[in-house]
């Protein structure tokens, strides 16, 4: 049996698919577009494919190669906003498209900072006009802490005027987006976070 063991948290590039699988980039490319292997592609149009898709497709066409890595341990969500039932939905829109995710949420900011120590997510999608700590505040406590992995932000908001998207680029914020958010927007503005790629621009102005 082939074995190949890879020592990664993020998303495989198609030519590193390709190594893997013994196989060229053009195969890798064909088996995404034609749905076999699940991947999403990134702004500038580049596939890239999740190490936990690439074993569950070398498994299900029982291709006999022996394929590990480090940290497959789900990442964690944290949704904060006031409206629960939008929290709700976003909740359920991110469980639906996304695999190997917990995903918690809260509409409360005080809550929020309580949960970026206990919880300790990967992303927080955040929004802004909250009652008492609203979201430019949980931003700025956010900034002040010392946090010792990646953590990325992620502002959902019915309120990016000028103004407040200058607040923004001043702020922790990783990006921003208004609401109401295409499924579609949501997942890959998330998904292209988790994976640490350059987004063209931390937001919309």
């Amino acid at each position: 049996m082939l074995a190949e063991t890879i020592s990664t948290e993020k998303p495989l590039g198609a030519g590193q698919a390709a190594q893997i699988c013994k196989v060229t980039t053009r195969t890798i490319n064909n088996w995404i577009k034609s749905g076999k292997l699940k991947a999403y592609a990134t702004p500038g149009g580049h596939f890239r494919v999740w190490p936990t898709d690439l074993k569950k497709f070398l498994k299900a066409h029982n291709m006999d190669i022996n394929f590990d890595f480090r940290g497959e341990h789900p990442r964690r969500i944290l949704v904060v906003d006031d409206d629960e039932t939008y929290a709700e939905m976003v909740r359920e829109v991110l469980r639906d498209k996304l695999e190997n995710c917990e995903i918690t949420i809260t509409q409360d900011g005080y809550e929020a900072l309580i949960l970026l120590g206990e919880f300790k997510p990967d992303l927080v999608v955040l929004d802004l006009m909250m009652p008492g700590i609203d979201g430019f505040k949980v931003l700025e406590l956010i900034a002040n802490r010392k946090v010792n992995y990646p953590l990325k932000v992620l502002v959902l908001s019915g309120n990016l005027s000028a103004p407040a998207i200058e607040r923004l680029k001043r702020s922790r914020a990783d990006q921003w987006l208004p609401k109401p958010v295409s499924s579609a927007e949501l997942v890959h503005s998330v998904l292209n976070l988790l994976s640490g790629e350059e987004l063209g621009g931390r937001g919309l102005t």
